[in-house]
């Protein structure tokens, strides 16, 4: 058993270490030019812009689906506090409703 414990603390300890070591490192390499930025110098795309049609009853099942993900998200946080919020249970119980009666269609 101590051998076994030895080994795992020689595991983290070269984890830790080698953490440590990549977390001293700058990310995304040198730091950009802001100077030259904004000097006047105009940025265009050379990629043409696209544009997705998107079905109006998928865009309406999914502001119904980000709503309901908004408030069950408060919800948790509110019931970790031991707050009830009986408005917001009575949206979700209809949004979820909603989303079941739709998804038949």
């Amino acid at each position: 058993m101590a051998k076994g414990s030895g080994i795992l603390l020689l595991i983290v300890l070269a984890s830790a270490l080698a953490g440590a070591q990549v977390l001293g490192q700058t990310p995304g390499g040198p730091e950009p030019d802001f100077k030259n930025a904004f000097v006047g110098s105009s940025v265009a795309c050379s990629q043409p812009s696209h544009t997705i049609f998107v079905p109006r009853l998928v865009a309406e099942r999914a502001k119904i689906k980000a709503r309901l993900l908004n408030l069950l998200r408060d919800s948790l946080y509110d019931d970790a506090r031991g707050v009830v919020n009986i408005a917001r249970e009575n949206e979700i119980k209809k949004l979820a409703n909603k989303l079941r009666g739709r998804q038949t269609d």
